[in-house]
């Protein structure tokens, strides 16, 4: 059979937390996800795949229609996220009246989620729950063979059967081959924070043992590559003259020892590259930081979430103030620049003064760079179960919008002190007060690399200026 692959625009989010200067200038990213499943399916020699990946090139549903069209697939595989459920609504749509097309399958965080939801939706015929590989492979093949595909583990087909349990693939991620990056055209994806060389992304490792109470992230066994296998992956985007990428594992240094056998890996082959990594500031110590700017490591993007002690035990971070300011401090020491990542507007934000102090934390940390995002509890977050029980989220406008997106619903902030509109002024501020600061302009001057770097950052940096 001909399968495509496709990640659906993403134009119509329903998240309180990204600004619209942000979102305009927002990293693009490979669908990674998509290109795993492909390859996998592609190498068992029975189907032919292709990707299409909307977002990156522009497309909107009807558009992806007709890409559709000209390619004539039997299967249409679609990533969903609950945030671009509107987009994903309307891609189905357009899909379903395209001739070829005989079954519409849904997979991606969406359906991890919600699989009875996302099977329920017009024109789904099946969801595939957790790791795709062996399940999309396994539903492929009984459809070739005339069959329904129910029953398989982490697939549902009928909506009146019941919810399938979240699947992985194998504990050894070493047995997944090296996606094939040649699905895509990689010139399209780029690192607005990065140098401007070819980019791409890279995850070395599933699952994640931690308990933040905003993240819903799938709490499977945590399972990583070797070394070896992750510098096989790191060779074949090098051999495409791919020299920059992220690294976008849940938490790259759930132990100090893989980074350093990783980093061992990378200099005893001689690979030259820039990376970046997502990492928790508890266990961070110069040895490991050495170790990874050694190995070509120039930018690490740090969870802070809160600027109190208060604010970390109520998300549930297990770190503290003093673990923070170690691991900036000493990445600037070493010479690694850093990312922070903060939420407005959590629950023990109850004044003007509570929102203030995580902002002016953010400042005199003086990370490179800093993203605010506004809080917004998800359904499957800890968070959002407790914000339901205490009345401040409304738990029938979400489960009303998953059975009927809407362009109009927005999630619901924790807006028990605060509402939205002040929530996006404290956005605002953040934004202005950090990126407007002398320090932080003449610091970023002199790291521009090239005039295509200067451009993409300055029309950022001048669009979180002016937004009103």
């Amino acid at each position: 059979m001909r399968v495509l692959l496709v990640r659906p625009p993403a134009v119509h989010s329903v998240e309180h937390e990204v600004p619209e200067a942000v979102k305009a200038e927002a990293t693009a990213y490979p669908p990674l996800g998509l290109l795993h499943l492909a390859t996998w399916i592609r190498d068992r020699g029975r189907h032919e795949v292709a990707v299409l990946d909307a977002q990156a090139e522009g497309l909107d549903a009807p558009a992806v229609a007709d890409r559709v069209r000209r390619y004539a697939p039997d299967v249409v595989g679609i990533s969903a996220f609950t945030v671009y459920l509107v987009d994903l609504v309307a891609v189905v749509e357009a899909v379903r009246a395209c001739p070829s097309v005989r079954w519409v399958v849904l997979g991606g965080p969406h359906v991890n989620d919600f699989p009875l939801e996302a099977r329920a939706l017009p024109g789904v015929d099946a969801v595939v729950r957790g790791e795709g590989q062996v399940p999309l492979t396994a539903l492929l093949e009984a459809w070739s063979a005339g069959g329904d595909g129910r029953g398989i583990p982490g697939v549902l087909v009928h909506p009146d059967d019941p919810e399938p349990a979240l699947v992985t693939t194998t504990d050894d991620l070493d047995e997944l081959p090296v996606p094939d990056r040649t699905l895509v055209d990689s010139r399209r994806y780029y690192d607005v924070l990065g140098n401007g060389a070819p980019f791409s992304t890279v995850v070395t490792s599933r699952g994640c043992p931690y308990r933040c109470t905003f993240c819903n992230t799938p709490r499977h066994r945590f399972r990583s590559m070797s070394a070896s296998r992750t510098c096989d992956e790191i060779q074949a985007c090098l051999d495409l003259g791919i020299t920059d990428i992220y690294f976008v594992d849940d938490t790259f240094n759930i132990t100090n020892r893989r980074v350093h056998e990783m980093c061992d890996e990378v200099l005893a082959r001689g690979q030259r590259f820039t990376w970046t990594v997502r990492m928790r500031v508890n266990g961070v110590d110069r040895p490991l930081l050495e170790k990874m700017k050694a190995a070509g490591c120039t930018r690490i993007q740090y969870g802070v979430e809160q600027g109190t002690e208060e604010g970390l035990q109520r998300l549930q971070k297990d770190v503290t103030l003093e673990e923070i300011r170690t691991a900036f401090r000493l990445s600037r020491k070493v010479g690694i620049r850093t990312v922070a990542y903060f939420l407005l507007g959590t629950p023990t934000e109850r004044t003007r003064r509570d929102v203030l102090r995580t902002i002016l934390f953010s400042i005199r940390l003086d990370p490179d760079f800093a993203l605010y995002n506004i809080l917004t509890p998800f359904p499957g977050t800890r968070l959002y179960d407790e914000g339901v029980e205490e009345g401040v989220i409304r738990d029938d406008a979400w489960r009303a919008f998953l059975r009927s997106p809407t362009p109009e619903f927005r999630a619901q902030t924790w807006d028990r002190h605060f509402s939205a509109d002040d929530l996006e002024r404290f956005h605002r501020l953040a934004y202005r007060v950090f990126y407007g600061r002398p320090r932080f302009l003449a610091r970023n001057l002199l790291q521009i690399r090239s005039a295509a770097d200067l451009e993409r950052k300055a029309r950022a940096g001048l669009r979180l200026l002016l937004e009103r």
